[in-house]
């Protein structure tokens, strides 16, 4: 049985953020993209171990996994499992310095 998907609002924000700029190049594209990673989420529900551990020095944080957006891999799904629900924490771009980005998540 898959779990529950639970998006945060910096990971929903990202999302937007990624849709809008790809939009403004190709709005096939950003469908295309915003498709995946509501694919890639599902794909997490259902197999949450997919994904590689992220080390963090945020404790609030711990169990951080990420993934790349199927078919977009210089996109990254950050996510959190738990017995009952997969938590998305962000999706950024792998060129940003992802680890300051979530250390310094509240």
């Amino acid at each position: 049985m898959a779990l529950a998907i639970v998006t945060d609002r910096a990971a929903d924000a990202d999302i937007d953020q990624q849709f809008a700029y790809i939009a403004e190049r190709n709005f096939d594209a950003a469908l295309r993209y915003y498709d995946a990673v509501g694919k890639t989420l599902e794909r997490l529900a259902e197999v949450p171990t997919l994904g590689r551990t992220q080390a963090l020095n945020n404790p609030r944080l711990t169990g951080m996994r990420r993934l790349a957006v199927a078919g977009y891999p210089n996109y990254l799904v950050f996510y959190i499992p738990t017995d009952q629900k997969l938590r998305a924490v962000r999706v950024l771009h792998g060129a940003r310095d992802i680890t300051t980005i979530l250390d310094d998540l509240l």
